[in-house]
């Protein structure tokens, strides 16, 4: 037990009720990989450099179908995961890194509900584009609003090739600033 206590002050813990240091700078989160642990979680996530997300699921199989499908094998929210994702057997996140993740995990684990402040227009493009790629409309309609405060638009473009991203206004149309252009491919993935 004692071990375990010593393991645990050594990674980040990560709580809605605790404290932490994410000013709205595209600086704001740290790029060392640390484990975010939150009580009550029932999966993990590892991303690619190692770091591990222990989350609450719900999270992402209450909106998202892309999850939905990925953890219960369903397209609709309130089945349980057909497995169990441990710390020994995370769930790998391969298609987002740890730093944009945690940005991402910070939109439902905030510290003051409705306050995403600490949040750069930087930090909005990441979540808009995590939110885009695994299907969360809530969260990509909140990171719009939150942009279109700040003066951006988001121009939503379907393309013809294998893709979803963002990509930033100066990469497609120079005569509008103040854009954010959400790409997404026509095909099937």
């Amino acid at each position: 037990m004692e071990n375990y206590k010593s393991n645990l002050k050594a990674r980040q813990i990560f709580h809605p009720f605790i404290h932490h240091n994410m000013q709205a700078t595209t600086e704001s989160f740290t790029s060392v990989p640390e484990d975010i642990i939150i009580r009550g979680a029932d999966i993990v996530f590892m991303t690619d450099d190692g770091a591990k997300f222990h989350v609450h699921a719900y999270f992402f199989t209450r909106e998202s179908v892309y999850w939905q499908q990925k953890l219960t094998g369903h397209n609709e929210p309130h089945h349980p995961l057909s497995k169990r994702y441990t710390p020994n057997d995370p769930y790998i996140i391969q298609d987002v890194d740890s730093r944009d993740l945690r940005k991402f995990l910070r939109v439902f684990y905030n510290t003051r509900y409705g306050d995403y402040s600490f949040f750069s227009k930087f930090d909005w493009i990441d979540i808009l584009s995590i939110a885009h790629k695994w299907e969360f409309p809530q969260v990509k309609t909140l990171s719009k609003r939150y942009l279109g405060t700040m003066g951006y638009r988001v121009v939503e473009r379907t393309c013809g090739v294998h893709c979803t991203r963002i990509v930033d206004d100066e990469m497609i149309d120079r005569s509008y600033p103040n854009q954010v252009y959400l790409i997404s491919c026509g095909h099937e993935i």
